[in-house]
């Protein structure tokens, strides 16, 4: 709980009034946009090399903040989530695995590596009741808004009635990116 409130906390300065908030069968879904001069800002000052700042810009973030108010496990399976743009296009998440494949051509050094990797949302895991969790999800910037849409399975082996959470008009922020 309290590494997720430092995280939040790390990202409070930067809450624009366009925050989503959701509370669907029990579990908590905050999602919040940031805009490239936020996110250079952000790694800029947890010492991340210019260049991997400069790559990071090329991305749009998504802060995304989960708790899980039930009885039973919710399951977070990134995989599973669908960004699609305004005409049904498949708009591309850059999951941690294509960002490791980065960093190691970059030669970027394993500090740093782990430092921008405690700030995404983790590809899977379990939530147990009343637990937390929260990260960034970076995409491909879209032109125009899209839509997440983030299926949830519950129950101890995810095969419980999966919770459905759908999120229409987002956008990617736009604005001084590192050039």
């Amino acid at each position: 709980m309290r590494q997720f409130l430092l995280f939040l906390m790390c990202w409070a300065p930067f809450s624009f009034a366009a925050d989503t908030r959701i509370t669907r069968e029990g579990l908590d879904f905050y999602l919040s946009a940031r805009t490239p001069e936020q996110t250079n800002a952000f790694y800029s000052a947890r010492g991340l090399p210019i260049n991997a700042v400069q790559e990071i810009a090329k991305s749009c973030f998504l802060t995304v903040g989960l708790y899980n108010r039930r009885t039973d496990i919710v399951w977070l399976d990134l995989a599973t989530w669908h960004f699609a743009d305004a005409n049904g296009r498949e708009v591309t998440r850059v999951s941690l695995p294509q960002w490791t494949a980065r960093w190691k051509a970059m030669q970027f050094p394993l500090a740093a590596q782990a430092t921008f990797g405690w700030t995404q949302l983790p590809e899977t895991r379990d939530m147990q009741p009343d637990e937390n969790v929260g990260g960034n999800v970076p995409v491909v910037p879209p032109q125009g808004v899209f839509t997440l849409t983030a299926r949830f399975p519950t129950g101890a082996a995810g095969t419980g009635k999966p919770i459905e959470i759908s999120v229409p008009g987002l956008s990617c922020p736009r604005d001084g990116a590192v050039k």
